[in-house]
């Protein structure tokens, strides 16, 4: 229960950084992947210039999650026209997202042959030190691959 409300304060705390600091897109919500019997959803989303963005706030030391959601976000995104861009945000103290980028690489790169979604990934901590700016500048910031 303790790790859930964490989830949820850290959720609350990503989009007030996005909504004060990011300008010109706004979150769309979450998004759900289903097929198969099975499904897989992000915390929140957001389309720019044609590309839509995937979120995941990662409250706990998850890199192993994060590697199977982005398997099965390959796995049940179906539609062709829709490119995709995965997003990791990361609260847990001194956690690098550099752990995060070398598991995605490693799977896009031997399950996928690279031709997997684009993903990327950064802690929230630099997040809260970044002054803001259009999206562009937002998306940026990502350590990615």
């Amino acid at each position: 229960m303790i790790e859930r409300a964490k989830a949820g304060s850290n959720e609350k705390c990503f989009f007030e950084l996005f909504r004060e600091r990011v300008r010109g897109v706004s979150l769309a919500g979450k998004r759900r992947f289903v097929g198969d019997n099975v499904e897989i959803s992000v915390d929140e989303s957001f389309i720019h210039n044609g590309l839509s963005y995937l979120i995941e706030i990662d409250s706990g030391n998850m890199a192993k999650v994060l590697v199977g959601q982005y398997v099965l976000i390959n796995a049940l995104h179906t539609s062709s026209r829709e490119q995709l861009f995965f997003l990791v945000i990361h609260t847990y103290q001194d956690y690098n997202p550099q752990r995060t980028i070398k598991n995605l690489e490693l799977i896009n790169n031997k399950l996928f042959r690279g031709a997997g979604i684009g993903f990327g990934a950064i802690h929230i901590d630099a997040l809260k030190r970044w002054g803001g700016g259009e999206v562009s500048k937002f998306i940026g910031l990502f350590a990615s691959a």
